[in-house]
């Protein structure tokens, strides 16, 4: 006989993983979203998922150390899967900021208030596009079919390898430094090429001084390149993102 307290205590584990779930997600874990709508989407979204799997119940604890361990893993699942999916995502913009620095268009960059890091028009051009298509292929769907899989395969409570998930996490981090210089390479390739006909060209003409509109051949090469790969760039990315959850 299950005891109410028991599937009381049992949500309250669920909750704890989708509001960690919820703070570091892509979309769902922005800054522009208040934290009381992402509560409220973490309560509604804990009891859809806790009715579909069951309603499973879990034994109360014996004291304060026990709950402070089992809350301690549930925040720790949610945070990680999370923080694998946004750091896939955030690979536009780290990609937007190398290669606008290569085209000469980064001396405008500013710390961004909603990532604490330095961003430029073109790496938030990017990534605001990436956003976009993440959400346009379902990341905010995706993310919750994650987390009822996930009640299921290991439901609150329950023992979780956090080191397999940990490492499992750490990969999808390398993965999405890979992923950043990828986007980037087809501008910095364009740049660097523009650079290396100017060289030629002044190296065969001296008298010319090309060297003087150097810049400008850079700008219109690397605006060029970023004009035919950026949005490639962010839809590689955000399916990356998506794909996150659903490995």
């Amino acid at each position: 006989m299950r005891l109410p307290l028991a599937s009381a205590y049992g949500f309250l584990l669920l909750l704890v993983r989708t509001a960690a779930l919820c703070s570091t997600a892509p979309v769902l874990g922005s800054r522009v979203v208040p934290a009381r709508v992402r509560l409220g989407i973490a309560l509604g979204v804990s009891l859809a998922v806790f009715a579909g799997a069951g309603s499973p119940a879990v034994s109360p604890p014996s004291g304060l150390a026990d709950l402070l361990a089992a809350s301690a893993g549930e925040t720790a699942v949610g945070l990680l899967a999370g923080l694998g999916a946004s750091w896939l995502l955030d690979a536009a913009l780290s990609a937007g900021h190398a290669a606008g620095l290569a085209a000469g268009l980064g001396f405008s960059a500013v710390v961004d208030p909603f990532t604490g890091a330095q961003s430029t028009a073109v790496s938030q051009a990017i990534f605001v596009v990436a956003q976009g298509c993440a959400v346009a292929l379902g990341i905010h769907r995706e993310a919750i079919a994650w987390l009822a899989r996930a009640a299921v395969a290991f439901p609150p409570g329950a023992p979780v390898d956090l080191p397999s998930l940990a490492i499992h996490t750490v990969g999808l981090g390398a993965v999405s430094i890979a992923l950043s210089v990828r986007l980037a390479f087809p501008v910095m390739a364009a740049v660097l090429l523009g650079h290396a006909v100017m060289g030629v060209m002044g190296r065969m003409a001296p008298q010319l001084s090309l060297g003087a509109i150097g810049f400008s051949v850079a700008i219109l090469a690397g605006g060029w390149a970023l004009y035919l790969a950026a949005p490639a760039a962010a839809e590689l990315a955000a399916r990356a993102a998506v794909a996150a959850f659903r490995g």
